[in-house]
C-alpha cells in the first residue's frame, strides 16, 4: 500500500484522547489491506468488487471457510436472494463489519457479472441514468489542489478534536475560515469530524463555525452514539448532520433515519451491504425525505447514485495525493467536478495486473 495523508496525516479520530496514538491513524489501525472479490461464471465472464474497511486480507479465509459454499453453481442473476442466504448463514458472528464488507464485495461483482452478461452498464440494471452527470465534492484538505483540479466542493478532515483543547479548536476554525475565501461565496464546504467529538466540544465548534457556512457537519460521534446526534441538532438547529459510513445494513440505518438524528445519510457501498442494500437504505431514507450521498469513491458508488432519484451527488476522496494506483483499473474520475458515466458493460473496470504483481504502489481506500 502507498502512504497517504488518509492514514499519515493529523486527522482527528476516536483514538485521538490517546496521545500515542494522535498524530496518524496507521499507529492504531496497522498496516491497511485491499482485496477484490471476483466471481466467475461458467462461460468465463467475471464480476469484480472491492472490500471495504482496509481489512482486505479477511476476505479469502471467510469466502473460503463458508461463503463460497453458497454461491458455487448458483444463477448469479439471483442476487437478492443471493444476499439473503449470505446474511443470514453468517448472522452468529457477522450483521456488521468485515462480514458485512465481504458480502458487499461479493453483491458488488454479482452486478458487474450481470452488466457484463446482458452487455449493460450496472446503473441500466438497478433503475437506469436520473441524470447526464453526476456532481462531485473532493475530500482532503489540499484545497489548492482541488481547486486546480477544478473542483468547487470540497469537504476538510478535521485535524483537532476535544484532546487538543482551545487551542486546538481555533485551528480548526482557522482551517475552515481559510478555505472558505478559497473557495469563494458559491462553494461548497463541508467537515468531516470522523468520530472524534464530544456533544459539548462538538456544540462550541459548530457555533463557531456559523458564519463559514457548512454544507454539513459529518459525522461527528460514534456510530451506535444516536442519542449524541439528537443533542447536537437540538442545540444548534440550523445545523446540516451527516453520517453513515460506518453503518451496516438497512437494519443500521432504519435507528438512523426514525431517530431524525441527522439530515443526510453516507453509507459506504463497500461496507453496507453492497448495491443491493444501498439501494434499500435509499428507498427507506426516501421515505423522510433524506437525501443519500455515499461515502466513497468508485464506479460501483457512482452507479448507484447516477441510478437514485435521492442521490443528489458524490464524493470523491483524494486517495491519490501521495500517489498509487487503484486495485481496479478504468475507474471514474472526476473532471472540473463532475463525473461521466460510460455505457461500459458491468462497472467498466478490471484488474490492475501491476498492482496485483506488486510492481506498483495501491491507493488505500479508507
Amino acid at each position: 500500500m502507498s502512504a497517504s495523508w488518509l492514514t499519515e496525516g493529523l486527522i482527528a479520530n476516536p483514538m485521538s484522547i490517546y496521545p500515542p496514538y494522535r498524530e496518524k491513524r496507521s499507529s492504531w489501525f496497522g498496516r491497511m489491506t485491499a482485496a477484490v472479490v471476483e466471481v466467475v461464471a461458467e462461460g468465463g465472464l467475471s464480476g469484480l468488487g472491492y472490500v471495504g474497511g482496509g481489512r482486505g486480507q479477511a476476505a479469502a479465509p471467510l469466502i473460503d471457510a463458508q461463503l463460497a459454499g453458497l454461491l458455487i453453481g448458483q444463477d448469479p442473476f439471483q442476487v437478492e436472494l443471493l444476499w439473503e442466504q449470505m446474511y443470514r448463514a453468517s448472522v452468529m458472528y457477522g450483521r456488521r463489519g468485515v462480514t458485512i464488507e465481504i458480502i458487499s464485495a461479493i453483491d458488488i461483482a454479482l452486478h458487474d457479472l450481470a452488466g457484463k452478461i446482458t452487455g449493460q452498464p450496472v446503473y441500466n440494471l438497478i433503475g437506469g441514468r436520473t441524470r447526464d452527470r453526476i456532481r462531485a465534492y473532493v475530500t482532503g484538505n489540499l484545497t489548492d489542489r482541488h481547486l486546480e483540479e477544478g473542483f468547487r466542493d470540497v469537504k476538510l478532515a478535521l485535524p483537532h478534536g476535544p484532546a487538543d483543547g482551545a487551542e486546538g479548536l481555533r485551528r480548526n476554525v482557522a482551517l475552515v475560515e481559510s478555505v472558505r475565501k478559497k473557495i469563494g461565496d458559491d462553494g461548497g464546504l463541508m467537515l468531516d469530524c470522523y468520530m472524534a467529538l464530544t456533544v459539548p466540544y462538538a456544540i462550541d465548534l459548530a457555533r463557531a463555525l456559523h458564519d463559514y457556512r457548512l454544507a454539513w457537519l459529518e459525522e461527528p460521534f460514534l456510530p451506535d452514539q444516536i442519542d449524541s446526534f439528537r443533542r447536537l441538532k437540538d442545540a444548534v438547529p440550523d445545523l446540516q448532520l451527516s453520517t453513515g459510513e460506518h453503518e451496516y445494513t438497512r437494519w443500521g440505518f432504519r435507528a438512523l433515519v426514525e431517530s431524525r438524528a441527522v439530515d443526510l445519510l453516507q453509507p459506504d457501498i463497500y461496507r453496507a451491504g453492497g448495491i443491493s442494500e444501498l439501494k434499500k437504505i435509499a428507498a427507506y431514507a426516501s421515505v423522510y425525505d433524506l437525501p443519500v450521498i455515499p461515502h466513497g469513491v468508485g464506479a460501483p458508488t457512482y452507479h448507484f447514485v447516477m441510478a437514485t432519484h435521492n442521490a443528489p451527488r458524490a464524493e470523491f476522496v483524494d486517495i491519490f495525493a501521495q500517489g498509487g494506483q487503484l486495485l481496479l483499473e478504468g475507474e471514474p474520475v472526476p473532471r472540473g467536478g463532475w463525473i461521466d458515466l460510460p455505457a461500459d458493460p458491468g462497472f467498466g473496470y478490471r484488474l490492475n495486473q501491476k498492482a496485483l504483481r506488486g510492481e506498483v504502489p495501491v491507493a488505500p481506500i479508507w
